[in-house]
């Protein structure tokens, strides 16, 4: 686990309930910051191509000119900026001026980090995680992951192959990061914020739509994400 002062060094990519969040750290020259950006952009492009994402300023002072740097470097990845966020009022007043649509920032208490308790062996095993995930949570693996709890709004879970939920999944999910179109998403019950499997995405369904209550299977026929009641003999 990266421990508080890393965390403050780094850029970090959070799930929220409205999607993905790339927050800014404070007291970095902002030519680290751009670097550290391009890494995770080229590090996860299956994950961020196409996608839509707030940057958050958070506790660092917002600069027009390292706005316009970063969008531009998010543009050349397929990445768009669908708000610009800050801690304070007087922050997201600036940042209003400017022309972008502003939201608060991500509380710091909620920016948690889970690591997997395991690595992807050479045989293929799958990374276990045993404990439910809550806003602002997130966990990564190489390859599958089976994660044993559930998935709340505003968590984000990341994996290079197959994703097997034993709960509940209403946050994000991303199977088979590194362009797997052949990976699933599996849970007890699917009622997510998005899916994402390969390059594809899947959205929350509109209020009132009806979901599967019951144990469900998200995977990709004919170029989009289905999802379907899981049985058995599918795999």
């Amino acid at each position: 686990m990266l421990d508080g002062e890393r965390l403050e060094a780094t850029v970090r990519v959070r799930g929220t309930q409205d999607g993905v969040r790339l927050v800014l750290p404070r007291g970095v020259p902002f030519p680290s910051v751009l670097a550290h950006v391009h890494d995770v952009l080229d590090a996860r492009a299956a994950f961020f191509r196409g996608a839509a994402l707030v940057l958050d300023f958070s506790e660092r002072e917002p600069v027009l000119e390292e706005i316009v740097a970063l969008q531009h470097l998010l543009d050349s990845r397929g990445v768009r900026i669908q708000a610009v966020s800050a801690e304070t009022a007087e922050y997201r007043e600036r940042l209003a001026r400017w022309g972008f649509r502003t939201e608060p920032g991500e509380p710091s208490r909620r920016l948690r980090l889970v690591e997997p308790s395991g690595e992807e062996g050479p045989d293929g095993a799958a990374t276990y995680v045993r404990r439910t995930l809550r806003s602002g949570m997130s966990v990564e693996a190489p390859g599958h992951l089976v994660l044993i709890g559930d998935v709340n709004p505003g968590a984000l879970v990341v994996a290079g192959g197959d994703v097997l939920v034993w709960g509940v999944v209403r946050g994000t999910v991303h199977a088979g990061r590194n362009g797997d179109t052949e990976a699933v998403i599996a849970a007890l019950r699917l009622a997510p914020m998005q899916l994402r499997i390969a390059h594809l995405v899947a959205r929350a369904p509109d209020r009132g739509a009806q979901l599967l209550d019951g144990p469900a299977l998200a995977h990709v026929v004919d170029g989009q994400i289905v999802i379907e009641p899981w049985r058995i003999e599918r795999r």
